[in-house]
C-alpha cells in the first residue's frame, strides 16, 4: 500500500498531538534546600550510629569520657563544659500527664448522694385494696 498524503498526524484538533516525554533528570549534586524532616525514628538511629562509632573508635563509653576529662584538664573549655553538662545534668521526666475528667458509673461519688438526699418519694404508701 502506498502512504496517503491526505493522513494528518492529528485529527484536527486544536493542540492534538503527541507530546514530548519529560527527561529524567539527576538530582543536583549540591545541598539541597528541602532537607527532609528529622522525625522520630532518624533521631533514634543518630543515637545508634553515634553509639556505634564510640565503640569502634574508643572501644567504650567510658573511654570516651576519660579522653574527655583529659582534654579538659589539657585546657579545653568546651571539653569541660559538656563533661559538666553531662555529669550534672538532670533528668527529664517526659511522662504525657492525662488529665482527663474520671466518670463514675456506680452512684458512689458526692453529687449523687446530694441529689439522692433531695429526692421527695411520693409513692402511695396505702393499700389500694389490692390483695395477693
Amino acid at each position: 500500500m502506498a502512504k496517503s498524503e491526505e493522513i494528518k498526524n492529528t485529527d484536527g484538533r486544536k493542540n492534538n498531538s503527541k507530546k514530548k516525554s519529560i527527561p529524567m533528570l539527576k538530582p543536583p549534586i549540591g545541598e539541597r534546600s528541602n532537607v527532609p524532616a528529622l522525625n522520630t525514628a532518624k533521631k533514634n538511629r543518630r543515637k545508634v550510629y553515634a553509639k556505634k562509632a564510640i565503640k569502634n573508635i574508643f572501644g567504650s563509653e567510658v573511654a570516651l569520657f576519660e579522653t574527655m576529662a583529659q582534654k579538659a584538664k589539657e585546657g579545653s573549655y568546651n571539653h569541660l563544659k559538656l563533661l559538666t553538662d553531662l555529669a550534672y545534668e538532670e533528668t527529664k521526666d517526659e511522662r504525657i500527664v492525662n488529665n482527663a475528667p474520671t466518670i463514675n458509673f456506680f452512684n458512689s461519688n458526692d453529687i449523687q448522694k446530694k441529689v439522692e438526699d433531695k429526692i421527695i418519694d411520693i409513692t402511695n404508701k396505702i393499700d389500694n385494696g389490692i390483695k395477693d
